[in-house]
This record gives structure tokens, sequence and C-alpha cells, in this order.
């Protein structure tokens, strides 16, 4: 499953994402992943939650990224949940990459029954219309 969390800056998607995340914890029976390009929310993650900085690993590009995850999830095949807070914060692809690297998540999620959360800056009225079947 793949869900999108889309809005303008500020409209708290990244406290929602976190809400989201703990909430998780009472029903996940596997890691539960937090991707962000920030430390400055960490503390607000429950300890049981992996916290990742993105930006630590110069990771620039989404073919990069999609590598990061699918390395992620080879290291722990537990993995239930993976949040990524701000992917267009994150990389400094052009959305036009956003296609292709939705349908290799999508394979991820699907061959490993993961679930994705993913915020992205933007306009909810006017998204592609390939991301339209994966907002929340």
């Amino acid at each position: 499953m793949i869900k999108l969390v889309i809005g303008q800056k500020g409209t708290g998607k990244t406290r929602r994402m976190i809400e989201m995340a703990n909430a998780a914890l009472k029903e996940s029976k596997g890691e539960i992943v937090f991707v962000n390009g920030e430390n400055r929310r960490m503390i607000d993650l429950k300890h049981q939650i992996r916290f990742i900085n993105v930006k630590e690993f110069q990771i620039k590009d989404l073919k990069v990224f999609y590598g990061f995850l699918a390395g992620m999830i080879s290291r722990d095949y537990d993995t239930e949940y993976i949040y990524i807070d701000g992917l267009l914060d994150i990389i400094d692809d052009d959305l036009s990459d956003i296609e292709q690297f939705m349908f290799q998540v999508k394979r991820l999620s699907d061959k490993f029954k993961i679930n994705f959360i993913i915020t992205m800056n933007g306009n909810p009225d006017n998204v592609p219309a390939f991301l339209e079947q994966y907002i929340a």
C-alpha cells in the first residue's frame, strides 16, 4: 500500500506523519522507519521507530533513493511501514522522474508487503493523474 499526503508547506503534513507513525506502533508487528531530510522533528517520534536523516547520505536523485530504500528493506525483511517525509525536499530530481519512482516503490510495496506513506509539498487539486490513486 502506498499513501500520499500532499499539501502546501506549513499545513501540518510532518506532524500528521509523526502521529501516524507513533499510532502504527500499537498494531505493527514489524519495524517502522521514518525517513526525513532533517533532525528537528526526530524527538517527537517514539524511540521504537527507526529514524533516518537521509541528508546524511548525500542522496540527490530518485534512482539512488530507490536503491537506498531497497537496501534498507533487504537489511530487514520485518519492515512493515516506511514513512517518507518531504520526498520533493529530499531529492533534487525533476518531477518527471516521480512516475517511474512511484512504479518502483509500488513493486517494493507489493512484493514485500510494506506500507509506504509519503508526504509531498504541493496543491492536492493539481496532482498528476498517475498520483491520484495514492492520495490519502
